[in-house]
């Protein structure tokens, strides 16, 4: 019986260590990206250590493809339930960074850039 015990707890912390370290969500995810309703770029989602990051890797216009390689993603954490926050976006355009929140919803991540109390939100769809 006590062997039986030890293996059941070992399995059982060995599934709960699994789940600590899986993937996120949003991890190596490719979102369609868009601005007023148009297509604007495509956007790499990637995680490392918590930490998520996103890289412009393609653009839709003339002058979304020269700012391809641009990460506009920086620190994003989960919050859990599909809700991110901690993070800031960039206009590559503009040069300018944001706070950030996100919330993931089936293959809609809506996002907002916040100034202050004043946010700007968007959709992307999800590749």
């Amino acid at each position: 019986m006590k062997l039986f015990t030890k293996s059941m707890m070992a399995v059982a912390g060995i599934s709960m260590a699994t789940m600590a370290f899986a993937a996120d969500p949003l991890h190596n995810t490719t979102w369609q990206t868009y601005d007023d309703g148009q297509p604007k770029g495509v956007v790499k989602i990637t995680e490392s250590n918590g930490v998520l990051t996103g890289k412009l890797i393609a653009g839709s216009t003339a002058k979304a493809k020269q700012y391809v390689g641009t990460t506009v993603i920086r620190n994003l954490k989960a919050d859990g339930g599909g809700k991110y926050s901690g993070g800031t976006i960039t206009d590559p355009a503009k040069g300018k960074d944001y706070r950030m929140t996100a919330n993931l919803e089936g293959n809609t991540l809506k996002l907002k850039g916040y100034i202050g109390p004043i946010f700007r939100s968007q959709e992307w769809k999800k590749k």
